[in-house]
């Protein structure tokens, strides 16, 4: 997983979603019966019904100006913004009439399921996410933090967290010593796990 590769597709790619709900379309049936629960087996397993999309006449808001116009998706990527587009029966329409299509909001600061001072934050990668996904944010960046063991040892603890994600996400690797054997294993974040943000912190407390 390449972090800026994330950043680039949250920023460009995966962007658009209207403000309303009920008319998100979420691939994958990563919500499983609403959002409420999942499992290994029932959660992340189904096939979107199309891979053609067009978001139909709603408010197109970005960084300078907004009109209304048609937002055309295939395969997760943005092909087209125009007035008004045609399409065949092979495209699902979602008519965005009277809605805001915005791109979708990135969060730099997250903990989920974090282990701190012996107890673990409730919000785990699935629950977390798709509270999110709700309120218009699409990728979110959350913090990694050593705590007695090697960079790359955490590192794969919440690689195996994240397998329950529905959502694009990053990794912050916090530096809470510095050694040399830190400064070879921040190369290896960078070159093989695609990690390249390191918050330094300084921890006095334990964390179970």
């Amino acid at each position: 997983m390449v972090f800026t590769s994330h950043l680039f597709f949250s920023l460009l790619l995966f962007c658009f979603l209207i403000i309303t709900p009920s008319s998100l379309s979420l691939p994958n049936n990563q919500f499983c019966e609403a959002g409420i629960g999942h499992t290994e087996s029932s959660c992340g397993t189904g096939t979107p019904s199309s891979s053609k999309l067009l978001i139909k006449g709603g408010t197109v808001v970005n960084a300078h100006h907004q009109h209304v116009a048609d937002v055309y998706i295939e395969d997760g990527i943005i092909v087209a913004v125009n007035p008004t587009m045609n399409v065949g029966d092979e495209v699902k329409v979602i008519d965005a009439t009277g809605k805001f299509v915005m791109p979708g909001g990135i969060d730099p600061h997250t903990h989920l399921e974090f282990e701190f001072m012996n107890s673990v934050i409730v919000d785990d990668f699935f629950s977390g996410q798709a509270a999110t996904l709700a309120g218009g944010t699409t990728m979110h960046i959350d913090f990694v933090i050593p705590i007695n063991e090697s960079l790359t040892a955490r590192f794969e603890t919440y690689e195996k967290k994240a397998k329950k994600v529905c959502m694009d996400y990053g990794f912050h690797m916090v530096v809470t010593k510095w050694d040399e054997t830190v400064s070879r294993e921040m190369e290896v974040m960078v070159k093989e796990k695609g990690c390249n943000l390191f918050p330094y912190c300084v921890l006095n407390w334990e964390m179970g």
